[in-house]
């Protein structure tokens, strides 16, 4: 079995119009292992497609990934599948999953399939096993395997997802130095889980301080960060070192860090530029050793132009950044979270999950991301009693989710590129490259805005 680093695979990708061509542009697809519902603390495991022509799923006595020239074996740990379950194969139209007459059958997306062309993003149910399949990710080539089963890192830098995982790598290297950092990412995404990752691999000996600059009340925030002597002001009764100085020698989280007025701007960026902190009422400012971790959900750059945040102040906190997608945009990683998060949970025992309450945690949206998650799974394990969480334990808006049809939301352009599209697959029985020519496009093109646009190209061949 390969791997976190995945050595034994390469990018090979053949052309959509199944020539047997390489596109060297393309992301090897992959197929991850999401969430084993008798089992779901079990670590993720994400499988590539790269160099391969056909992958076999089964029974196995223990999880494992085999490659034997163009042919991946996958075992797997769940007496509810069959010896040899399932096979995904590369075929003129893209990966096709097959059913190899299994007892208990396979199902994308909660319907039954014996044959079906997998899009990206589709979830593959096997006995009481749940993957996810992705056909796309980030530029810069395939990552090989990755098994989250012994991983050392911190848990909030755990995931299968290909450009999630590059950033973080990069930021593990960050990590140890003295290199602001900057935590870009919408509400619930983990900033500050990953906050506290970066001063657990810096070594510092110092503690972690966070600080929600949007929490302080504003009247208060200098006197809050940066401290005062006894005398400065009516009520400063004794002395206060503030949370910079309370940081010494170890991480300083900033959280919200747009919400910093400017006054306040001002006497940060003396920290970051002369390593000092003048307390309030104090004569002379004091050294400090503060590693600088912030984070924001908003656009920084546009404060900017809008003359909202101080330009060299970004500069200085901006050394590194990471951007943290929403939750709805690495799916695959559902999993993952439900196995990191189950163990801190009160009273969490041993939690299984029905299929069905497993399907919906992972197709929901979760517009509040993480922490929406990790709420829904916390009511959830109460409501079950210890028994197996199903669907009607979950949050209703989980629940009763239906996704929006693909053309439900389209502006009108994409309406009519849709409609041209449909058209022209339908003349040329589904081939891509054919209708790439049309478009002046590549096929790897025509398969995106085919899966953007909720377009079954299996419904045209035939």
């Amino acid at each position: 079995m390969t791997g976190a680093s995945g050595d034994l695979t390469q990018t090979v990708s053949r052309s959509d119009a199944g020539d047997g061509g390489v596109d060297a542009n393309a992301e090897a697809p992959r197929l991850v292992v999401a969430m084993a519902c008798r089992d779901p603390r079990a670590a993720a495991l994400r499988v590539s497609l790269a160099g391969a022509d056909e992958l076999v799923i089964g029974r196995g006595a223990a999880r494992a990934v085999t490659r034997t020239g163009r042919r991946v074996d996958l075992t797997l740990a769940d007496h509810e599948l069959s010896r040899r379950h399932a096979r995904v194969v590369h075929g003129p139209g893209g990966w096709e999953l097959s059913d190899l007459g299994s007892k208990n059958g396979t199902f994308v997306g909660g319907v039954p399939a014996s044959r079906v062309t997998l899009g990206d993003g589709d979830v593959v149910e096997l006995g009481a096993t749940l993957l996810v399949f992705r056909e796309e990710g980030a530029p810069g080539g395939d990552r090989g395997d990755r098994d989250l089963i012994g991983d050392a890192s911190p848990a909030a830098f755990r995931t299968v997802s290909l450009g999630l995982e590059r950033q973080l790598a990069d930021l593990g290297r960050i990590a140890p130095s003295t290199v602001p950092v900057l935590v870009r990412g919408e509400t619930g995404t983990g900033k500050e889980l990953i906050a506290r990752a970066v001063h657990e691999l810096s070594g510092r000996r110092g503690g972690f301080v966070p600080v929600n600059c949007g929490a302080l009340p504003r009247a208060l925030i200098e006197s809050e960060l940066f401290g005062y002597r006894r005398g400065a002001f009516s009520g400063a009764r004794d002395d206060r070192e503030g949370l910079v100085r309370r940081a010494d020698g170890g991480t300083l989280f900033l959280d919200e860090i747009a919400e910093l007025p400017e006054e306040s701007q001002v006497a940060l960026l003396r920290v970051l530029q002369e390593g000092e902190v003048r307390p309030i009422g104090a004569a002379d400012a004091l050294r400090v050793d503060v590693r600088v971790v912030a984070a924001t959900h908003q656009d920084l750059p546009a404060r900017i132009v809008a003359g909202r945040f101080r330009e060299d102040l970004y500069a200085r906190l901006a050394g590194f950044q990471v951007a943290l997608p929403p939750l709805r945009d690495r799916r695959e990683d559902v999993g993952a979270l439900v196995a990191a998060i189950l163990p801190r949970l009160d009273d969490a025992g041993v939690v299984t999950f029905h299929r069905a309450a497993a399907r919906a945690l992972l197709a929901y949206p979760y517009p509040l991301n993480v922490r929406e998650l990790e709420q829904a799974l916390r009511a959830a394990v109460v409501l079950a009693g210890g028994r197996e969480v199903r669907l009607e334990h979950l949050p209703e808006a989980i629940r009763d989710h239906v996704p929006v049809a693909a053309d439900d939301a389209l502006r009108p352009e994409d309406r009519a590129l849709r409609e041209r599209l449909i058209e022209l697959l339908r003349a040329s029985h589904g081939n891509v490259a054919a209708a790439g020519r049309a478009l002046g496009k590549a096929p790897v093109q025509i398969r995106r805005w085919c899966r953007r646009f909720d377009i079954d190209l299996a419904s045209f061949r035939g």
